[in-house]
């Protein structure tokens, strides 16, 4: 590939999904602003529904971005419906589309940046810049961010890791009378008409009258009809109008991913393993992960340096994921017993903010004994290189 012709840029987003926006956003509010930025975005998703729903205790880098917040969640479990208050932390909630907007209407704005609507057809390394080619253009940047991520190439070795799949279907409904509390959302409700713990839907409103309505379920159905009967014999909701759906699949594994892609190629998003295994939330663990390529840009000139994963915390995902996958049945009540105690505490522990003795004190009121069979099972995948053939 020649190197002629080529335009130059800084950095090279390649994938203009929540990474690769974020990406662009903040280094356009650090001191990275006066650097030139191009993002190839090979998608045609303009203005689609994508929720993002996450929680935290302090501002992050897409406040102005959130829809809607709660401190007031819900949780049905085996046990019955538990309410959950939280203190510090908040569920927040924006769409895609507004960020995609955003970032693309920023990013116009400067002569110095690009967004070009195309895949990139390779990607070629040389001694100090990366050469991208989309179409017939030719892009020259110091260092390449690659969020591309396809589930069938996601290479999980499935003889020691856990290869489980979230599958989202979500539906925003207007109602024509008042019917949601927009001051309380529904985390987690397994009442989904499926095997125990296989499905839950959550359930976010807006306004009295409008709300997002999402399964999640770890097997394969055919989620109209559960929609359908959820709204009717749950939510005792018979009249409203679909407005909007969104769908997709999330992969679930503790397997370690290397953000290092190559010498000049920086792997972000899913393919730098910015996905919680266990619950498959992202985007906060996204947003930091963008924060330390900024300051690895800023302080030391490449985007490399970042705190290491916990192979601690990998190590519990891991031990989660064995019950998801064998004993299902157990999570609602897990679930219920954690948040039972200090709701802010649990978000923190899935954020992986919390110490030892917080771990410790969570851990205490579960049940041992599907856990120590999960840790043993767990620990035969990883010795012996395949998996059990029995729950043990």
């Amino acid at each position: 590939m020649s190197d002629l012709g080529a335009q130059d840029f800084d950095y090279c987003i390649i994938g203009a999904g929540v990474s690769g926006l974020s990406l662009a956003m903040q280094m356009m509010d650090s001191a990275l602003s006066d650097r030139a930025i191009v993002l190839i975005d090979g998608a045609d998703d303009d203005d689609a529904l994508r929720t993002l729903s996450f929680w935290s205790a302090k501002p992050t880098a897409l406040d102005a971005l959130v829809r809607h917040r709660w401190r007031t969640l819900e949780l049905h479990g085996s046990d019955g419906p538990k309410t959950i208050e939280l203190r510090s932390e908040q569920y927040q909630t924006l769409f895609f589309a507004d960020l995609q907007r955003e970032c693309k209407r920023r990013l116009l704005e400067s002569r110095r940046h690009l967004v070009i609507e195309g895949r990139a057809r390779s990607v070629e390394e040389r001694d100090d810049h990366v050469l991208v080619t989309v179409g017939d253009r030719t892009l020259r940047a110091k260092w390449a961010f690659d969020s591309r991520f396809k589930r069938g190439e996601l290479g999980v070795d499935t003889a020691r890791w856990h290869a489980l799949e979230q599958r989202f279907r979500g539906w925003v409904l207007r109602t024509p009378h008042d019917h949601f509390d927009p001051d309380r959302a529904t985390l987690m409700d397994f009442r989904a008409e499926l095997p125990a713990g296989t499905a839950f839907f959550y359930v976010l409103p807006f306004s009295k009258r409008e709300a997002l309505v999402e399964l999640v379920t770890l097997i394969p159905a055919e989620p109209e009809p559960l929609f359908e009967k959820y709204l009717a014999s749950v939510l005792g909701l018979r009249e409203y109008e679909i407005v909007a759906q969104e769908a997709g699949v999330s992969p679930m594994t503790e397997q370690p991913f290397e953000p290092r892609s190559s010498a000049r190629v920086r792997a972000i998003g899913i393919p730098a393993g910015r996905l919680k295994a266990s619950t498959g939330y992202a985007l906060t663990r996204i947003l930091d992960d963008n924060a330390a390529i900024v300051r690895s840009l800023s302080v030391l000139g490449h985007p490399f340096e970042r705190s290491a994963d916990s192979s601690f915390y990998r190590a519990l995902d891991a031990v989660m994921l064995e019950l998801w996958e064998r004993e299902p049945e157990r999570v609602p009540g897990i679930f219920a017993a954690m948040f039972g105690r200090s709701p802010d505490r649990v978000l923190r522990f899935l954020d992986e903010r919390t110490t030892l003795l917080e771990v410790l004190q969570l851990i205490a009121p579960l049940p041992p004994t599907p856990f120590i069979r999960a840790i043993g099972r767990w620990i035969a995948r990883r010795l012996d290189g395949v998996s059990p053939s029995s729950p043990g």
